[in-house]
């Protein structure tokens, strides 16, 4: 065939009748013989042609198409006996499919100019030859506006429907002395509310009180921000202006200050160096890495496993610096050998380092340590962590701490410094609602933790919440008494096995919602312990390759629709299969006709 003739033999499908070659028209079926200049001629006269030749996408990036489709075993025929069907798209089909590919794009955070791959263009082709897939303007424009404004209702409702709420906020500044604030509300599902563009003089109290008010400051119960100093200046005026308000700090973030503090006490520091030099010079020298990993496959036995590789710390996650010293234990044995080998050049210093008995006590007590205060980090940034585990949990820190520093390698100087850093640390994230959270938690009824000063707080607290739920003071302590004596509703042993298998919130309110308490308690125990939920969002909304080339509007609805679309997905029955091959061919006749 001519190259210079493929324009025209593209239109036709070849085929044979009586025993001679034809081609049939893509778009009106009629049998054309072999003949290009005939079939271009056709081409110019064929009505159905003519018609798909000025189908174009629209200013918005969608189309309305008509083209011809092979015809498969599930797809009915244009006509009996036919090759072909006509492939179309009206208009509200192609709004829907744009819509619901958007969606995907949004929920699964692909790039938005996803659609002009070209394979990606293909793969569409093939599943629905006439679809025209928006183009990346149109997912950043009116696509992203629709989808933004369809999320934001649901958040909205999901709001006014929850009987308690938090209000969650993190944030970060840059040269230019602006900072962006991500503002979550807690339902308990951590919605994105809104993200704000803030200068270094803006006033944070009165965005979270704006923030407030519009969420509705009768269902508020807590703030719970991040520790920089304009939140935690924010604090006392957001109490202030709502007294049954709790201002709180992130456990997470305060946790890892004092695991900072610790890895940056001065022979931390100089162990973890040394550490380092260790690592990289092994690293480096290629004959003394694959004798490394050679060694440490062999005794370990697996070639995959992660103790023939020294890990170098990178970013600033807790784990980071505490792989490597991980790593330099796993591979002690096959470390010291090489040290000794008559084979192996070993730079005299990183010899001496790797024989030194006191820099190997001091990887050990280091490792453990880290684990130790990093293992909360990440035990409280769970999604199932929950205020009442914040009191538990520091006296277990501080008493597991204690024991670990007097078996470390840190001088007294250095362990009273970590001492005065967890104090500086319980301080910032325990406050007066995490013991009314702790105390009214039933896997906590009857464990004695608390100070008496705390158990004041509490009641101050639970008094404080019930003149705002417009409950009787007295009838509410009561209830309070009942449970912790286990009396009444309580005496029962089942109503205490429960809590083993639901939140403490939903026990509150699906067993005990006849209690006074109740309501009071169930509130408390929604409050989220960390701002976790924006730190994804800040993460994101920081590196430049997460933006899109969006604007900052743009960029909101884009991070507000994928992280609530995460949260708001649809379960799986709300996308019901066809049953068969039958309703398949109805499904697709009924909407090409």
């Amino acid at each position: 065939m001519p190259r210079t003739q493929s324009g025209v033999w593209k239109h036709f499908t070849p085929a044979v009748r009586d025993g001679r070659e034809t081609f049939i028209c893509n778009y009106c079926s009629r049998t054309n013989s072999k003949n290009a200049t005939k079939m271009r001629m056709h081409l110019h006269k064929c009505k159905e042609y003519s018609v798909f030749s000025h189908q174009s996408p629209g200013p918005d990036g969608s189309s309305s198409a008509s083209i011809p489709v092979p015809s498969s075993s599930f797809l009915p025929s244009a006509t009996p006996g036919g090759q072909f069907l006509i492939d179309s798209v009206d208009q509200g089909s192609q709004a829907f499919a744009d819509e619901c590919l958007a969606r995907a794009v949004y929920a699964t955070s692909s790039p938005l100019n996803v659609t002009d791959n070209v394979y990606w263009r293909r793969f569409f082709s093939v599943l629905r030859p006439a679809y025209c897939p928006p183009t990346r303007e149109a997912m950043s424009s009116h696509l992203l506006d629709c989808e933004y404004d369809r999320v934001q209702s649901q958040v909205h409702e999901a709001i006014s429907k929850a009987d308690s709420v938090a209000i969650i906020c993190s944030g970060w500044s840059d040269v230019q002395e602006t900072g962006t604030i991500n503002y979550n509300v807690s339902t308990p599902l951590p919605l994105f509310y809104k993200r704000m563009q803030t200068k270094a003089q803006t006033c944070i109290a009165e965005e979270l009180k704006d923030i407030i008010n519009e969420v509705g400051p009768q269902k508020v119960f807590a703030v719970v921000t991040d520790d920089a100093p304009d939140m935690r200046a924010a604090w006392a005026q957001v109490e202030e202006a709502f007294p049954h308000i709790s201002a709180i700090g992130c456990t997470a973030h305060g946790i890892k200050h004092l695991f900072d503090e610790i890895a940056g006490q001065p022979s931390m520091k100089a162990l973890s160096r040394r550490a380092e030099q260790v690592v990289r010079y092994i690293r480096e020298c290629k004959v003394l890495a694959d004798t490394f990993r050679h060694w440490q496959t062999t005794k370990i036995g697996n070639h995959t496993a992660t103790g023939a590789m020294l890990v170098l710390p990178t970013g600033n996650e807790w784990s980071s610096l505490f792989n490597m010293h991980n790593s330099l234990l796993e591979g002690q044995n096959s470390l010291q050998d090489m040290a000794v080998s008559p084979t192996l050049d070993v730079e005299p210093s990183i010899r001496a380092t790797l024989q030194d008995s006191a820099f190997w006590k001091g990887i050990n007590s280091a490792r453990n340590l880290l684990y130790l205060v990093g293992n909360y980090i990440d035990h409280m940034k769970r999604e199932d962590a929950i205020l009442s585990d914040v009191v538990e949990m520091f006296s277990q820190l501080r008493y597991h701490l204690g024991a670990s520093l007097l078996g470390s390698t840190l001088h007294s100087a250095e362990q009273k410094a970590v001492m005065a850093s967890l104090d500086r640390c319980q301080e910032f994230c325990v406050k007066p609602i995490h013991a009314a959270a702790y105390m009214l938690d039933p896997k906590h009824v009857g464990q004695q933790t608390l100070s008496g000063e705390q158990i004041n707080s509490a009641y101050f607290v639970i008094s404080n919440l019930s003149h705002h739920l417009n409950l009787d003071e007295g009838k509410v302590l009561g209830s309070f008494a009942r449970f912790s004596a286990k009396q009444g509703l309580w005496k029962g042993g089942g109503i205490w096995s429960s809590c083993q298998h639901v939140s403490p919130s939903t026990w509150w309110k699906g067993l005990c919602s006849s209690e006074p308490l109740s309501a009071v308690a169930s509130a408390i125990l929604q409050i989220p312990p960390t701002t976790v939920a924006c730190d994804g969002l800040r993460s994101r909304g920081a590196n430049p390759k997460a933006r899109n080339g969006l604007s900052a509007e743009r960029l909101q609805k884009l991070a507000a629709v994928q992280a609530n679309l995460k949260l708001l997905e649809p379960s799986e029955h709300d996308f019901t299969p066809l049953e068969s091959e039958e309703e398949v061919k109805v499904s697709f006749q009924s909407e090409t006709q």
